[in-house]
């Protein structure tokens, strides 16, 4: 065993230890409520046709016909299955999602089977994601399904989210693919080769430029290069060859492997998508239909064309099957007996999730469109994910990973099985060596009651931004605020309306929209429903991708802040940070928010003009012409240099995104379970014309008046000509992408603008109208009350002072007691690398407040497992000892409650009571309960029974419970103890050893 070094822990963030003091005052008092079951999920009748035998054909019970399909929301990426013998009953086989990913909303992906038909393969991410270069070429996960029981193997690399990705091909090999492409640079490309049937990664292979569409053949694997087929061949051990087979006929949407090594690709030229055929030699044209009709999906043994396909001849294309259907098509099934027209989770039509219910509201509840192509028969039909096919595994256990296990004594976390020092770094290299460097350099931290997020409802932030757009945002704020210790401000008074360049004014629209994409509307975190407060919603400010496993590091932190993910001035390693009344409002109040996102977009538009770069008239009232300034707010807008212009990520002719896509959301709200297929603009866009709904369905805001009733985007091609040395005809028009890829000069697609062929904001608030009232997911209880009739118990809440989020007022609170809030276990050991081991910042990651329970105020973390050290937090709730007996004298007895919240608890936990020393024999005792089910849905005091305490005494909680597994909420609210005469032991059964 290693010698190690300790040392005391001195925190440098001020919230790994927290002390607060109880409150004693005259409250309202509120009964407990009695103990109630956990709400039960909707239960969906999951067959698609209600008459199979009618609508797909006499002998479906006999067919060995299945598809396999995937659509994500909050609860991670749903992989269905159905059977045609079941009659295309739909059910949830796998669901990924990596519980160490905190605060990161819905999640997308892609999913393909492997030839054998046995195994599926799957790439996952958040879908905020596909907004950032970095994280859309490289830091999605990958994963193989086993489709007898839907065993889930996870692969160690992190990958790409890409429509092409993950590629299936002949047999059960798998190819997921990770570029270091970023707007600048077209970098290089690695090949993961995965044995599906294994999970093992049977090699990594990378070769320079941009790789598409990798995928396995009969005879070899191939991907797209530079614009050209190629043979992809091991040239040593990190090395790839790729030799060139014949140039790809045009922009892609699609490639499939098909019988004896063939190849088919879908192409668009012009008006038209078009199907192709390379048997070996050269690329042969098999037909058209008109752009976008028509789809190559992968079937057993081959492949198929499938949608409006009667202009395709596949006579002469052995393993290409076609079907003809109607509308567009999502999947298809193995034997071409179904297909999807789209999947999705309700929950994406607006990100509803609601902490602590039985389920995400609209989670889990997924719409699934198909026609059965035998008999042409349509079908729609709602299908709950929670209804597991049978199986005879009903386990369906995580397989490991490919980590190598060194032999190492570090404890083991993660869920990983692995040691700290790999489980923490990902590949084994050494944890950051300065604890000084896990300190996060955004300047406003987390878990601050002072800088608490209130989460604002729709009409809130639609109202906002109807008044920010003309500069009317001007609704005082006095000072202290929801308790902020703020002075007074106004939120334009902080952040001024832009002067846009030219004159005019920013859309609302437009706004709506990119609030809509950027945070789906939430300026505090995924964790508050509308009337919560909460941590603010941030990006990736630890510097770890979000995870809760990694430590942190200030070097990578991206300090984006709430709901139009504020950056500037919010990150103190740059200069000119801002000062706390700024920065303070951008991240506790919606409306300063938007007021200063509002300023970054105008910014944007401005730098375009002073390069000349105009769109259609140049004129910011037309919703269509901040395209280019979308742009710019996503990726940046190069002002300097030969090239200044717009980078190539987000160039809609960019081989990142299928080029025969529809605009984004104009088909049903399925796109937004795939946001990775449109550029930044588009989504922003398809938010405008269809606008994100609330938790209760509704419109969260007005549609642009829009004269042809759609917003009218540019041709994919228009920034692609010789200007940035690109071909518009090319599968990959820029191949290095570089400077010399940039796009810098007016474009136009409308013609002469009006307001008969050009969209233009619609506002529901008139200017200079009142802040309209908060609509509340969620009712809140009293802010001060005390259990039942005993108003003298001594209230221990987790806050000292009272916050005034929900107009409770400051309370000062009696030194009647104090909560103590451990985060890990409060020291750090240097190991002899000089490396350390550092609980408190692993533990911290995984902290949360939130606005409910006793006076609106809760922490929360989630249960772990027996060893989780490092996720580990402890509360303690103890009683001033000057008001408890020494242990040489007869205790102070308490009938002791706990309060519960009415949302945001779910997991059983143990509440340990420790009496304190004493000389009569009293010894510590437990009680378990479950936070969820005795709250039963309302704010609560639950009584457990009576306990002697003496100086020391206390009680303690943590989150490490027996058979945790890092899902289910636990909450740390106020206890109360109130004087009692007898013992009683309560439902607690509890061992009172007092006198």
């Amino acid at each position: 065993m290693r010698k190690r070094r300790l040392m005391r822990h001195v925190s440098m963030n001020p919230l790994v230890i927290m002390s607060v003091l109880a409150a004693s005052a005259a409250l309202v008092p509120m009964a407990s409520a009695d103990t109630a079951p956990a709400p039960a999920a909707t239960e969906n009748t999951s067959r698609l046709f209600s008459a199979p035998s009618k609508d797909l054909g006499a002998d479906y019970t006999s067919s060995a016909d299945e598809i396999v399909q995937a659509t994500g929301d909050a609860e991670g990426l749903h992989i269905l299955a159905a059977r045609e013998s079941d009659g295309f009953s739909f059910y949830e086989i796998a669901r990924l999602k990596r519980k160490e990913l905190s605060d990161v909303g819905p999640w997308t992906g892609y999913v393909c089977t492997t030839g054998s038909g046995n195994y599926a393969a799957a790439v996952y991410a958040p879908s905020v994601w596909s907004n950032k270069a970095g994280a859309y070429a490289s830091g999605a996960f990958a994963a193989v399904i086993r489709l007898s029981d839907g065993k889930v193997t996870e692969v160690p690399d992190r990958v790409q989210l890409a429509y092409f990705a993950p590629g299936c091909g002949a047999g059960d090999e798998v190819a997921f693919t990770s570029s270091s492409a970023t707007d600048t640079s077209v970098g290089s490309t690695t090949v993961i080769s995965v044995d599906a049937a294994t999970g093992s990664v049977s090699s990594r292979r990378t070769v320079d430029g941009y790789l598409t569409h990798v995928t396995p053949t009969q005879k070899g694997t191939v991907g797209v290069l530079a614009g050209n087929l190629v043979d992809l061949k091991d040239n040593g051990k990190t090395k790839l060859s790729a030799r060139k087979l014949s140039k790809v006929p045009g922009p892609m949407f699609a490639l499939a492997a098909s019988e004896n090594g063939a190849v088919d690709v879908g192409t668009v030229e012009g008006g038209s998508s078009v199907i192709s055929r390379f048997d070996g030699t050269a690329f042969t044209e098999l037909g058209r239909a008109p752009k976008g009709k028509v789809k190559l999906l992968p079937v057993a043994g081959g492949d198929a064309v499938v949608g409006d396909v009667k202009g395709i001849d596949t006579g002469k294309a052995p393993g290409l099957a076609k079907h003809a259907v109607d509308g567009r098509v999502a999947g298809i099934s193995r034997l071409g007996h179904l297909a999807t027209h789209s999947v999705f989770s309700e929950q994406m039509k607006g990100i509803t999730e609601g902490i602590g219910s039985a389920r995400a509201e609209g989670a889990g509840t997924l719409t699934v469109k198909a026609t059965a192509l035998k008999t042409g028969v349509k079908a729609t039909k709602l299908v709950d994910a929670d209804r597991k096919r049978p199986t005879s595994d009903a386990s369906l256990p995580m397989g490991p990973t490919a980590f190598v296990m060194s032999d190492d004594d570090d404890p083991s976390n993660c869920g990983e099985g692995g040691p700290e020092t790999q489980c923490l770094s990902g590949t084994g290299a050494a944890v950051h060596g300065k604890i000084e460097r896990m300190e996060t350099p955004c300047i406003v931290k987390r878990n601050d009651p002072k800088r608490q997020a209130l989460q604002a409802s729709a009409n809130q932030v639609e109202w906002a931004v109807d008044q920010a757009v003309h500069g009317q945002l001007t609704s005082s704020r006095p000072a202290d605020w929801h308790d902020t210790g703020l002075g007074a401000y106004t939120p334009q008074g902080l952040f001024p309306k832009p002067q846009l360049t030219g004159g005019g004014e920013i859309p609302a629209q437009v706004m709506l929209g990119i609030l809509a994409q950027e945070s789906n509307f939430k300026q505090a975190s995924w964790h508050s429903m509308n009337g919560d407060s909460g941590n603010v919603t941030r990006s990736d400010w630890l510097g770890n991708l979000n995870g809760i496993h990694g430590y942190p590091d200030a070097t990578l932190a991206d300090c984006g802040y709430g709901i139009a993910q504020v950056t500037t001035g919010m990150d103190g390693a740059y200069p000119d940070p801002l000062d706390t009344l700024h920065a303070g409002a951008v991240t506790t109040d919606y409306a300063a928010n938007i007021a200063a996102g509002l300023r970054i977009l105008g910014e944007k538009w401005n730098q375009l003009k002073d390069l000349g770069m105009n769109a259609n008239s140049g004129s910011p009232a037309y919703i269509e012409n901040w395209y280019m300034a979308l742009w710019g707010y996503n990726s940046g807008v190069y002002t300097v240099g030969a090239n200044a212009g717009l980078g190539f990520f987000n160039n809609p002719i960019n081989p990142s995104y299928p080029a025969d896509r529809e605009a984004f959301l104009r088909y049903d709200y399925g796109d937004a379970s795939r946001p990775g297929e449109w550029n930044y603009s588009e989504k922003i866009l398809g938010w405008a014309e269809n606008p994100q709904r609330t938790w209760d369905n509704q419109e969260s805001y007005v549609r642009p008046d829009m004269p042809l009733s759609v917003l009218k985007t540019p041709p994919y091609g228009l920034f692609c000509d010789a200007s940035n040395v690109c071909d518009p005809a090319a599968s990959d028009p820029c191949p290095s992408w570089n400077n010399l890829c940039y796009w810098g000069k007016s474009v136009e697609w409308i013609g002469s603008q009006s307001t008969s062929n050009s969209s233009t904001e619609n506002l529901r608030y008139s200017l200079g109208s009142s802040e309209p009232e908060l609509q509340s997911k969620y009712d809140h209880g009293p802010c001060i009350d005390h259990p039942s009739a005993y108003t003298n118990a001594i209230i221990v809440d987790d806050l000292a002072e009272h916050e005034d989020t929900y107009g409770c007022g400051d309370f000062e609170g009696a030194w009647d007691g104090k909560f103590t809030l451990q985060v890990g276990d409060n020291f750090t050991m240097q190991r002899e690398d000089s490396t350390y081991r550092a609980t408190p910042y692993i533990g911290n990651i995984d902290l949360h407040q939130l606005g409910a329970g006793y006076d609106h105020h809760v922490y929360f973390t989630h249960s772990y497992g027996y060893g989780e050290i490092f996720h580990k937090v402890t509360g303690r709730w103890q009683i001033n000892p000057k008001l408890l007996p020494s242990g040489d004298q007869p205790g102070n007895r308490y009938k002791v409650f706990v309060h519960l919240p009415s949302h945001g608890a779910e997991a059983s936990v143990g509440y340990d009571f420790i009496p304190g020393e004493n000389s009569s024999g009293a010894e510590r005792d437990h009680c378990s309960i479950n936070q969820g089910t005795r709250s039963a849905g309302q704010e609560t005091w639950f009584e457990m029974g009576t306990f002697t305490f003496w100086k020391g005494g206390r009680i303690e909680l943590d989150n490490i419970q027996k058979g945790a597994t890092g899902d289910d909420n636990v909450v740390f609210d106020a206890i109360a103890f109130a004087p009692a005469l007898y013992a009683d032991p309560g439902v607690c059964s509890l061992n009172d050893g007092g006198l």
